[in-house]
């Protein structure tokens, strides 16, 4: 697979891979890398090295909403296989039974942390069976894993079970009619180095695919400084909201002329906002801009004096007295001192009036005594 000489940036969004049972997502990540030339390459749900179907690749700075695509449910298409013989009705039932919110264990293979944790099945559609085997259909919380499911569906049955085949056929919005072979991507990379770019093109789905279906929020020109430099949304900075976005839905925030600013979550609805902010950002894909108007004033501002920002300021150095003009302090009379300002003898040194100085007993000739 040959390398792109074209620079990283010239690439960026996603692209569906139809992948290959056999080698592993890093795999893929690692040929789409060499392929394209594009330093950050990511994808977006790991699949079992012996699963086929949808995985989607993010290419440059659609790497940084990885996490966020995680939050799409995803759909697959398996084959699972009972380890004895059962009734039709009854694998009906056990379906049913696990059509809702589970817990799963993760397996001992995997990236993340074993520890006990919630998913939802929000369908489980059994397409057909033949003997013991099940031919079925699942939409599912991301991170949830079929090959476990398979095997606590046999647990529960009482016969024991496994998964036997697996293809994924949708994530989020990206479905299995949009996918490419690897052959086909690798074809499209070098038509696009020799100048024929639409191939390519059409592959690569730009950022704002992943954003189609949630509610959009336009904002003015005047708040993309703030926003840069790590601020939120607050109702005065909102042109328009395209949707009903109530709190906690998911959003994306764009410019007047409708380039992506970043994504984050409402925190009032758009019936109920205020002065608070209303958007909390979690991805920001702007960059700050520099050298502009608004940006060098606030750089001025935040200057108290020129000289101390390059490190030339002078300092001021005591004069031997003060200036004629500036009248000299007043002596301060307190308990321990007199009208002409000297401190008094507290009775820690020297001798009071009255007392006489006892003889230092510890002396021997002269010299100190130690003990």
């Amino acid at each position: 697979m040959l390398q792109s000489k074209e620079p990283a940036d010239t690439i960026e969004g996603f692209v569906v891979i139809d992948k290959p049972k056999g080698p592993t997502s890093h795999q893929i990540d690692y040929w789409v890398r060499q392929m394209t030339g594009v330093a950050r390459v990511g994808h977006i749900g790991t699949l079992d090295p012996y699963a086929s179907g949808v995985l989607v690749m993010a290419l440059g700075k659609a790497a940084r909403l990885i996490d966020v695509a995680h939050e799409d449910p995803k759909e697959y298409v398996g084959v699972m296989r009972f380890h004895g013989d059962i009734e039709e009705q009854k694998v009906r039932e056990l379906f049913a039974l696990f059509t809702d919110e589970i817990y799963q264990l993760p397996p001992l293979r995997s990236a993340v942390a074993r520890v006990l944790r919630k998913r939802r099945i929000y369908t489980l559609e059994i397409l057909e069976i033949r003997e013991r085997m099940v031919l079925f259909r699942v939409k599912c919380d991301s991170g949830t894993y079929i090959r476990t499911l398979c095997l606590d569906i046999g647990h529960v049955s009482g016969l024991g079970g496994n998964m036997e085949e697996l293809r994924r056929i949708s994530t989020g919005p990206f479905t299995e009619d949009m996918a490419v072979t690897l052959q086909d991507f690798s074809d499209a990379c070098h038509f696009y180095r020799k100048g024929e770019r639409r191939k390519l093109q059409e592959m690569v789905k730009d950022i704002s695919f992943l954003f189609r279906d949630k509610p959009k929020i336009v904002v003015k020109k005047s708040t993309l400084w703030t926003i840069s430099h790590g601020s939120d949304l607050f109702p005065g900075g909102v042109k328009a909201i395209l949707g009903n976005p109530v709190r906690g839905d998911r959003v994306w925030v764009v410019t007047e002329d409708n380039a992506i600013v970043g994504t984050g979550k409402m925190l009032s609805s758009y019936n109920e906002l205020s002065d608070l902010k209303i958007v909390d950002f979690d991805r920001i894909l702007i960059t700050p801009p520099h050298n502009t108007t608004i940006d060098a004033e606030r750089r001025k501002s935040n200057v108290v004096r020129p000289e101390t920002s390059r490190g030339r300021a002078k300092i001021q150095k005591p004069a031997g007295k003060l200036p004629g003009y500036i009248p000299g302090a007043k002596k301060r009379e307190g308990p321990r001192t007199g009208d002409d300002g000297q401190r008094r003898g507290s009775g820690s040194k020297g001798t009071a009036p009255g007392f006489s100085k006892k003889k230092d007993r510890r002396r021997t000739h002269g010299r100190p005594s130690h003990r």
